[in-house]
């Protein structure tokens, strides 16, 4: 959402907000949420709740109001809105009708004390923020007593006091009510973390997929952006909280992930940072994609196959380091795309071929090789979406493709693989030049094999 070219004074916006604010409402916004947005964002989230009660449900507005109000550009006012959607109290959507600029703003409730504690990046931000003593004084504040012990319940259940009468003509309402729409916490996606890298990496370890549902995935996007994880760490930090049987600890997955943090940046805790714009921030496989650079790829082929490589996945790797001339990086995201495309088979001929490819093209990083497939993906994504609408649909509802490592399967990629398949069995059958003929990428070899 673009707001300095859509964002108007004469921009009309409505307010979504099925519910009413209490007072516990506002003191966990003014208690937990205020030292981490600030009093400007606060007022304005306030001021959405407070004025939609003097207009009918829905009722269309203009961003000059804003304005008028806070004395303030729409430039400032989008850089306090995008502090309330980064921490789940707002909800932005705009209008996709053809020349209707109308945005729609759904104001949701402040997590609950006890979610805001519990969940990581919130607590441990508002913790950064305020310092140890403070941050105690709150919680202690908000914390209510246990039911005390030693009790009985001897509630009466509705049948033993009620009994329904006769129910001619009756139906169930179908229309929406108003009711409480809590926030989620931070705003995170499942996308912002590619797992299928994470579970090449899992391969071969106790750690079942199926320990994955929704809640421990979601944890792991939020661990993986706090503590600026990728999936290696994360391998190493859920080898530490998962068991084969009782699957992911996530209580243990959160101070595991705390320590190896500390561990690797000498016992401090990452903080919050409002002043970075998202055109800085890189994309969330930034990291794990530039370590790439300093891997092997026979180390990375080693750690793909659990140290047990095959004597063919030996000879490709040893030909594309003598073959072409592509960098560590930029072999080592081929490796991993064709695993991930061929479901764990290194194919030869696939392989050769889009190495060729990407040599012919100049790729000399693994962020540039990164960049070739995300675009030949959009390109494919475009084009899907274009043609098979209902698949789009399903795409929005979160079944899209799971990773950047994927190939659409159409005719013309099958006609290319077979077209690679031919060219590469006529060049092993010519005299090609591999490591084993060449003493000096013998000893580049074992240079890789050393570190």
């Amino acid at each position: 959402m673009n707001f300095n070219e859509r964002l108007k004074p004469n921009t009309e916006f409505i307010i979504y907000k099925p519910f009413k604010m209490s007072q516990t409402h506002l003191d966990v916004l003014n208690e937990l949420y205020l030292p981490l947005i600030q009093a400007e964002a606060s007022m304005i989230y306030i001021y959405f709740n407070e004025s939609s009660t003097h207009y009918e449900p829905l009722a269309v507005r203009f961003h000059r109001e804003i304005m008028d109000e806070f004395g303030k550009p729409l430039s400032d006012f989008s850089t306090e809105l995008e502090k309330l959607e980064a921490v789940g109290l707002i909800r932005s959507y705009v209008s996709n009708e053809a020349h209707d600029d109308l945005f729609v703003y759904e104001i949701l409730l402040p997590l609950t004390a006890e979610s805001f504690f519990k969940d990581p990046m919130m607590s441990l931000y508002l913790y950064n923020q305020i310092g140890p003593d403070a941050f105690r004084k709150k919680k202690e504040k908000l914390v209510y007593p246990k039911m005390p012990g030693n009790v009985a319940e001897v509630t009466r259940k509705f049948t033993e006091v009620f009994t329904t009468g006769s129910t001619g003509g009756f139906t169930l309402p179908q229309e929406t009510f108003q009711k409480e729409s809590y926030s989620s916490g931070p705003n995170m996606d499942l996308d912002d973390f590619d797992f299928d890298v994470l579970f090449t990496h899992l391969k071969g370890t106790k750690i079942d997929k199926a320990f994955f549902n929704k809640e421990i995935r979601m944890l792991i996007v939020k661990l993986s952006a706090l503590f600026d994880l990728n999936a290696y760490d994360i391998k190493q930090i859920l080898l530490s909280s998962t068991t084969q049987y009782a699957g992911i600890d996530k209580e243990q997955l959160k101070y595991e992930a705390r320590r190896y943090y500390q561990n690797e940046n000498n016992n401090k805790l990452p903080k919050l940072n409002n002043d970075v714009s998202s055109e800085d921030k890189g994309s969330p496989s930034d990291s794990y994609i530039k370590n790439l650079e300093n891997i092997s790829p026979l180390d990375r082929l080693n750690d793909i196959r659990n140290f047990n490589p095959s004597d063919g996945d030996l000879k490709l790797v040893t030909d594309l380091i003598a073959v072409t001339s592509l960098p560590n990086g930029v072999l080592n995201i081929l490796l991993e795309y064709v695993y991930q495309q061929k479901q764990g088979d290194l194919n030869y001929p696939y392989t050769m071929k889009i190495a060729k490819d990407w040599e012919s093209k100049g790729i000399r990083s693994a962020l540039d090789a990164y960049q070739s497939i995300m675009d030949y993906r959009n390109q494919r994504k475009k084009e899907n979406q274009q043609a098979n609408s209902k698949h789009n649909f399903k795409e929005r509802q979160g079944e899209r493709q799971p990773s950047w490592m994927k190939e659409h399967k159409s005719r013309q990629g099958d006609k290319e693989k077979k077209t690679g398949e031919e060219d590469s069995k006529k060049q092993s059958g010519s005299n090609q030049k591999t490591a084993k003929d060449d003493p000096e990428i013998q000893k580049m070899i074992q240079e890789f094999r050393k570190g």
